[in-house]
This record gives C-alpha cells, sequence and structure tokens, in this order.
C-alpha cells in the first residue's frame, strides 16, 4: 500500500476544515497509508521527503484535471515509488509540481482540497463512482 505524506505549515487550523481533513483521513485509510505533518519552518522539510516522489503544490504548480492527477498517482506507484509526498505552499525542490488552483488560497484550504483530490484520484482508480 503506497503512502502518502502531505505536508503544510504548522499553524491553527479552524475547526471547519478540521472536520474535513478528519472525514478525508478516514475516507483515505482503505486506499493508502496517510500521514498529515505539520512543520514549523521550511527547512524541516528536506528530511521527511527524501525517500519520496514530493509534489509542490501551488498556485503556479501543474495543472492537471482529476484523472489525468489519478493516472498520475498510479503511474509512480506502479514504477515502485511507494513513497509520495505533497508539500503544500512552501518554497522547496520537488520532484513536480502540482496546482489545485490558480488562485491564492489558505494553507488550511489547500489541505483539504488535496485530500480530497487524492481521495477522488483513486475512487478513479478504482472505478469507483465519484461525482464530477
Amino acid at each position: 500500500m503506497v503512502t502518502l505524506l502531505v505536508i503544510y505549515r504548522k499553524n491553527e487550523i479552524p475547526d471547519y476544515y478540521l472536520g474535513a481533513i478528519k472525514e478525508y483521513s478516514k475516507r483515505l485509510k482503505r486506499y493508502c497509508n496517510l500521514i498529515l505533518q505539520e512543520v514549523e519552518n521550511q527547512s524541516d522539510v528536506l528530511p521527511l521527503v527524501s525517500s519520496c516522489y514530493t509534489f509542490r503544490v501551488y498556485a503556479k504548480g501543474k495543472a492537471l484535471d482529476s484523472v489525468s492527477f489519478s493516472e498520475k498517482i498510479q503511474e509512480l506507484t506502479l514504477n515502485g515509488h511507494s513513497k509520495i509526498a505533497f508539500v503544500v505552499n512552501m518554497k522547496v525542490d520537488t520532484d513536480d509540481t502540482l496546482s489545485l488552483t490558480t488562485l491564492d488560497m489558505s494553507d488550511d484550504l489547500s489541505v483539504v482540497c488535496m485530500l480530497e483530490q487524492i481521495y477522488r484520484a483513486f475512487r478513479i482508480w478504482y472505478g469507483e463512482p465519484y461525482h464530477k
């Protein structure tokens, strides 16, 4: 089972985002080992991702539709990448980039959206229904 690591800047996450984060974390348990990691500084990221295929998630990253994102996760997994990391809104060197939107959004909302997109990707991968 693939391990997915979502890394984001440490801050107080509002309850309304926490509820969504908990819900998607629960849903993702059947598809992957999910690790949510808060970090104090960008310098804390590198040791966490040294053995991962890593995406920098930010507004100027590469835009993928849901099917293409699902295919990318499948491709990485099938090519031996057992750990994939998503670094949200931080300037770090990564293997690839990803954009959730061209609009700026808070780190908290970006984490929720990233989890939703990961969940959607697995549903597509496994041929399970998911609204469009």
